[in-house]
This record gives C-alpha cells, sequence and structure tokens, in this order.
C-alpha cells in the first residue's frame, strides 16, 4: 500500500487536489476554516525531519508545478529558491511571463528570491539559492537531514523519501550520480552538519567573483574531499547507453537506477531536451505547465504544444526535424509531409521512417 503523508487539507492548500474554497473568517463550518489553519499549520516548519531545498530558475517553469508537488507529497519541508529575472532593462511582461504563477507559488511551503546575479547563472544562481536556504535550516534544529534538488527534476514515488534517507546509513552525503570526478547537483541529501559544513566551505569560493569559476558540482566534490566527508556512491547510477558513462542528467527516463527505484526520480528537463535532439518521445503532458510553454521552448514547441494537444505523431515529427539543437540536421517540412491523416497512438511504421536514429 503506498504511504500518503498529506491530509486532505494539505493536499488542498498544496494545489494538489482542485477547488481549494477562500477560508471564511465567519463561516467556520466551511473546511478547512481559519481556525483549523491556526492551530495545524502555522508551525509547519517544526513538523519535520527534513528539508526540500529546490533550487529553480525561469529555464524550469513548465516542469516546476509538478516538480514542487511531487517534494510537497513526501510531507517534508519544501523550500523552492528561485533565481529571479536578472535584468530591469527587460519588459515587464517579461518578468510576468518569467514569474510561477499562482498554482506553483502554492506548491512550496516558502519561497526564496536571493539578491540579483548575472552571468554563469548555475555557477552563481544555484550556490546563492541554498546559501539563502541555509539560514532558513539553521533556524529549526529539527531538519536533520536536507535535500538539494532541482526545479525541472519530479519523484513519481515521493512516498519512498524515508528509504532513501535510511540508505544514508552513515553516510554525510548521497548524490543521485557522482564519479571519479563529478558529485551532481540534480539532487543531493545531506546530513544536516554536512550540509552547513558544505555551504560554508563554498561560500569562500564565492566571496570575490570571477568569472568561470567553479561549478556547483566542482566545489561539492572539493568539498568532500577536503573536509573528509563520508560519501554514499548509491548501488545503481543511471548509464549514458552510448559510451556506458555515468549519465549525470538522467537523460533517458531510466528507471534501473537507485533514485528512482526508491523515489521516482526522473529529470523531466533533460528527457525533454535528449527527446528532441535524438528523437524519442516527450514527457508526459501531466507533468508540463503549458502556461509557460512557448516562453521556455521556443522554435519547435508550437510543433510539440500540438501534439500534446492532438496525439497526432505528425506534429512530434515536426519538431523533431525543426528543433534547434538537433545533432545532425534542421529541417522544415510541411505536415502533410507526414501524412495526409492523423496518426494517433503507437505507429512503428511511421516512426520508423520519421525517426532517423532508426534508420542508422
Amino acid at each position: 500500500m503506498v504511504k500518503d503523508y498529506l491530509t486532505k487539507e494539505e493536499k488542498l492548500l498544496a494545489g494538489i487536489l482542485p477547488d481549494c474554497q477562500t477560508p471564511s473568517p465567519h463561516d467556520h463550518s466551511r473546511r478547512p476554516n481559519l481556525v483549523d489553519l491556526s492551530l495545524n499549520y502555522n508551525n509547519v516548519p517544526h513538523k519535520s525531519n527534513a528539508v526540500i531545498i529546490c533550487t529553480s530558475h525561469r529555464g524550469h517553469l513548465t516542469f516546476l508545478r509538478g516538480a514542487l508537488q511531487s517534494y510537497r507529497k513526501t510531507g517534508k519541508f519544501v523550500i523552492c529558491s528561485y533565481d529571479p529575472p536578472s535584468t530591469a532593462w527587460y519588459s515587464e511582461d517579461y518578468h510576468i511571463n518569467n514569474i510561477p504563477d499562482l498554482e506553483t507559488s502554492l506548491a512550496a511551503h516558502m519561497w526564496i528570491h536571493k539578491h540579483i546575479t548575472y552571468e554563469e547563472p548555475k555557477r552563481n544562481g544555484w550556490f546563492w539559492d541554498v546559501r539563502y536556504a541555509q539560514g532558513i535550516v539553521k533556524l529549526f534544529k529539527n531538519f536533520k537531514y536536507v535535500f538539494t534538488v532541482n526545479g525541472d527534476c519530479i519523484w513519481e514515488k515521493p512516498e519512498g523519501v524515508d528509504d532513501l534517507i535510511e540508505l544514508m546509513n552513515g553516510h554525510d552525503l548521497m548524490a543521485v550520480t557522482s564519479d571519479a570526478g563529478t558529485i551532481h547537483t540534480c539532487a543531493v541529501l545531506f546530513t544536516r552538519t554536512t550540509f552547513m559544513k558544505v555551504m560554508d566551505y563554498m561560500a569562500e569560493y564565492h566571496k570575490v567573483s570571477i568569472i568561470g569559476s567553479y561549478s556547483p558540482e566542482r566545489l561539492l566534490l572539493q568539498a568532500v574531499r577536503h573536509l573528509g566527508l563520508k560519501e554514499l556512491k548509491v548501488p545503481e547510477q543511471p548509464i549514458d547507453p552510448i559510451d556506458n558513462s555515468v549519465d549525470h542528467y538522467t537523460r533517458y527516463a531510466q528507471k534501473d537506477h537507485t533514485w528512482h527505484k526508491i523515489v521516482g526520480y526522473r529529470n523531466l528537463g533533460a528527457e525533454w531536451l535528449t527527446a528532441l535532439i535524438e528523437r524519442f518521445d516527450l514527457p508526459e503532458k501531466e507533468y508540463m505547465n503549458f502556461k509557460f510553454f512557448n516562453a521556455i521552448f521556443a522554435h519547435c514547441s508550437h510543433h510539440a504544444l500540438n501534439y500534446y494537444n492532438t496525439d497526432d505523431r505528425r506534429y512530434l515529427y515536426q519538431a523533431w526535424d525543426q528543433n534547434e539543437d538537433t545533432w545532425t540536421d534542421r529541417v522544415y517540412y510541411p505536415l502533410e509531409r507526414y501524412g495526409k491523416e492523423p496518426i494517433i497512438g503507437d505507429s512503428p511504421e511511421t516512426d520508423e521512417l520519421f525517426n532517423y536514429r532508426t534508420r542508422l
């Protein structure tokens, strides 16, 4: 039986269940009402042994709502550290279209917007997102474990979170992927003490800005070595099917690695890009927030959106062909090139005809 860590009220408050009515200060028959909420949810940070820090930015907005909802279902305290748009001279519409919407905002317990940083967004953005969240972690000693996760990654089995914590078994940290040269930051679980040590170590490298400075992954690896931390390398990691190296971005929706088996970990952003470049099926529509779809995925996005809306695979073939990042080619054909009638459902013959991977 699948564990359910959230009450119906909590699911309504997080937007996981629809149609949460505005609590009334007068009508106490309406549930949840303000008395319920005041008594049960004002002290919510004290109720969890772990905190999940989701680092995010505009590039995650299509996936962020689903990601946060999956983290919320763990019953742990969820912080979203969101990297705000960085250039004040952009238009107001740009800011409106690059800030999370109401549904997404409800899915985290709290939000942090760091100070605005520029250039090399991952190097600076990720660190400052987590550094500010560290200040919240310090306030609550009940947070014995700290997750840092990305806003385009989801957990399809959030009920497994405590099993993931148990797997640590006395180690200091555990990442979804790790090898001799990289501890990847897509998803990492730290003990509280380790998290504090690592972030303080990294902070010394960000006091002075250096263009092209170390990435979070390299700094994390360096911190582990310098501080003598005990890293647990998970028993099974996602593997790149081409060269058998560790697939740090989990690009192929693999299900045979440790984090997926326990919490259903998937990197939807990486799956999306890989699907268009290498011609696979796109991530499921249930995980997409189409309000931000075209703003994030320009160029071929309207074909992909047509595919999501119609299930007509001809639009998927158009998206494959016109994707700007394709490894080998970029071609522009009319829809009729792929067939005069809609192609719905599995279609091995047309998939093979229009998928160069199967013809190599």
